[in-house]
């Protein structure tokens, strides 16, 4: 009986020091845990880091389809990253190069260019995040009025002391979608007058 005791006793004993020793890792496991993770005011400053960025952004772009010189590959390369495939909002992937250059072709027929931002919403992931907002420009392009809603999102990651796109995805309502058909087919037209008139 004695010896079934102090079984009994080293059966208990080894429980509660493995619960111990239990409950210590899982205190220490969230400790660290907690220390990798941002607190929410550290957080606020990198979403309110972000948005000041895609503001930034959008306000150079506005100064540049207002006549404002820039170089405009040089605010792509500050705010993109070099290898960022922009996913446009007609369905096609491009590398920022592209873009850059339907930017440099898009300026000299532009006028009247304003654009703003709506409903700006970040999500932080250590390094990584996301952003999505609506873009909303009008324009005159080649005589056509345009009103664009722009839903955007960037995926983004930490680059020092500021955050770099690394994707870029967009889509746009039937509405934009219409007034670029119109103005593709504006442009087939007088096309073929020229190939005519040659």
């Amino acid at each position: 009986m004695e010896q079934a005791d102090r079984q009994s006793v080293n059966s208990s004993t080894i429980r509660c020091t493995m619960r111990f020793f239990l409950s210590l890792f899982l205190v220490l496991l969230i400790s660290c845990e907690s220390e990798k993770r941002p607190s929410l005011e550290d957080k606020s400053e990198d979403v309110a880091l972000i948005k000041r960025e895609i503001a930034d952004f959008y306000q150079a772009l506005d100064r540049a389809y207002s006549g404002v010189p820039m170089n405009t590959d040089s605010l792509f390369d500050y705010y993109f990253d070099k290898d960022v495939h922009y996913v446009t909002y007609w369905g096609i992937t491009e590398p920022i190069d592209s873009t850059k250059s339907r930017l440099h072709q898009a300026l000299p027929g532009i006028k009247d260019y304003k654009n703003r931002l709506e409903s700006i919403h970040v999500n932080i992931y250590d390094d990584g995040a996301y952003a999505f907002f609506i873009l909303r420009q009008t324009y005159v392009l080649n005589g056509i009025e345009m009103d664009e809603y722009l839903p955007t999102t960037f995926i983004l990651e930490r680059r020092g002391d500021r955050w770099a796109v690394v994707h870029s995805h967009r889509s746009a309502d039937f509405q934009t979608i219409n007034h670029l058909m119109e103005i593709a087919q504006q442009k087939e037209g007088s096309d073929k007058q020229d190939i005519e008139q040659e």
